[in-house]
């Protein structure tokens, strides 16, 4: 694997407490299995727009808020008579690294993909 925990620590701007470090290879994993769902296997993990998104998408998990629970997307709270309501949309993430709109526009130009022109003219169909 490409990412390391230093580019995660790039990312984040400081070093790794010891629960985050122990995290990371497992995040770097599913990281890298997601991108490799997103473009299929045919690219290096040694480009540097890879090694990019797979380490924004653990810090971003290793910065998300641990009040938030699993799937939620939102939450809002008043203080009288005490409310605390969380949104939960479908799509949304569980505490799993997750490939981003950003990460996707940043991946783009190494997803393969195919088009197909017709040869005959349609004058004739």
């Amino acid at each position: 694997m490409a990412t390391t925990q230093a580019d995660v620590e790039a990312r984040i701007g400081r070093a790794l407490t010891l629960d985050e470090a122990a995290r990371v290879p497992g995040l770097l994993q599913e990281a890298a299995a997601l991108v490799v769902g997103y473009l299929g296997d045919t690219y290096d993990q040694d480009l540097p727009v890879v090694v990019i998104v797979e380490s924004r998408m653990v810090a971003r998990v290793l910065l998300a808020d641990g009040e938030m629970p699993a799937n939620s997307t939102g939450v809002s709270q008043t203080a009288g008579p005490y409310s605390r309501n969380h949104t939960f949309t479908e799509g949304s993430t569980s505490g799993a690294p997750w490939l981003s709109a950003a990460d996707k526009q940043m991946l783009a130009g190494l997803r393969v993909g195919m088009v197909s022109v017709s040869l005959g003219s349609e004058r004739y169909l």
